[in-house]
């Protein structure tokens, strides 16, 4: 995470600097998303292992904070870019974000080292033969599929309001709204998840989050039906970061927790390198209709894996899990 800390604001420091958009690639997005993937990814792996009783909702409200991010940086994104340039603003993000990290580094602490892997030393460390199961492979898939359609609605939403008439004010408002729905729905579906099972309540958040694109989303032709479908995507679409790591924990076990997120995160890459510029390629070629209902179908799809892993895992129809 130290690590992390560091390269996120050099990232955008850098960022501010860039005269051309090859460097852009290479600063604000490459580097920052090395630093974000070096700060977030270690983050999801520590609630599981302190909390046993209760541990969905502790992963919920650890991971809330993102949303709760995304609400105030939006709109203050906006206004330091209207009132000090684009460049400035980077630079004060970059330093509010050296803050925060600082300080959150400080605080976290794991509790279980990975146990030494039967693949010995080297890359061979990064995965444990013990891990391999069909509930593995079907937990990984689920990860996979879930990308190409999660940070969609956060990055067109602005260029559908457009679309729909509205100014760019209105399209940073639906970004806050969703975050902010975003984070109440990382608590709530935390509380949920410890009392009718992970599994059960990442199927049907994910199943409905999918649905609510393809229905909702598709059939907003004014600026209130579209905020409507922001308010339930945005609390439906958080359980994949908020439950990912205590599923992940029922099937490999907390003590490989680190090596399961790893893996299954580094699998996530292709959706969220592909899943967005996927989408926005539909949009322009084929129109809304295609885009939106290709995001909504990968998201339902998702969450069909995942209810295939809740059944591999407890075949009981009513069974917590």
């Amino acid at each position: 995470m130290l690590i992390g800390t560091f390269l996120s604001p050099l990232a955008l420091v850098l960022a501010s600097y860039n005269t051309a958009l090859w460097q852009l690639y290479l600063t604000q997005g490459i580097l920052a998303g090395i630093g974000g993937a070096f700060v977030f990814s270690p983050s999801l792996t520590l609630p599981p292992q302190w909390f046993t009783k209760n541990r969905a909702l502790a992963c919920g409200i650890a991971v809330s904070g993102s949303g709760i991010g995304g609400v105030c940086l939006s709109p203050m994104t906006q206004h330091l870019i209207a009132t000090l340039g684009y460049r400035m603003a980077l630079r004060i993000l970059a330093a509010t974000i050296f803050g925060i990290l600082l300080v959150a580094t400080a605080l976290a602490r794991s509790r279980y080292l990975p146990p030494p892997s039967s693949n010995g030393k080297g890359l061979g460390a990064f995965f444990d033969q013990s891990m391999m199961s069909i509930a593995f492979v079907l937990l990984s898939l689920f990860a996979f599929l879930v990308p190409f359609s999660y940070v969609t609605p956060f990055f067109l939403a602005p260029t559908f309001a457009s679309y729909l008439g509205e100014d760019a004010a209105h399209g940073s408002t639906l970004v806050s709204i969703l975050s902010g729905m975003n984070a109440i729905c990382r608590i709530s579906l935390g509380f949920f998840a410890d009392r009718v099972g992970n599994m059960n309540t990442m199927f049907t958040a994910t199943f409905l989050s999918g649905i609510f694109t393809m229905v909702v989303w598709q059939f907003s032709t004014t600026y209130a039906a579209f905020v409507a479908y922001c308010v339930l995507y945005g609390l439906t679409c958080g359980a994949f970061v908020s439950l990912f790591p205590v599923v992940a924990a029922e099937v490999v076990g907390v003590e490989q927790i680190q090596r399961a997120i790893g893996i299954t995160y580094g699998l996530s890459f292709f959706g969220n390198l592909v899943g967005t510029p996927i989408i926005g390629l539909l949009q322009s070629n084929n129109g809304w209709t295609s885009a939106i209902q290709f995001g909504g179908a990968m998201t339902v799809g998702a969450s069909l894996i995942m209810l295939a892993l809740r059944f591999k895992t407890k075949p009981k129809l009513w069974a917590k899990k």
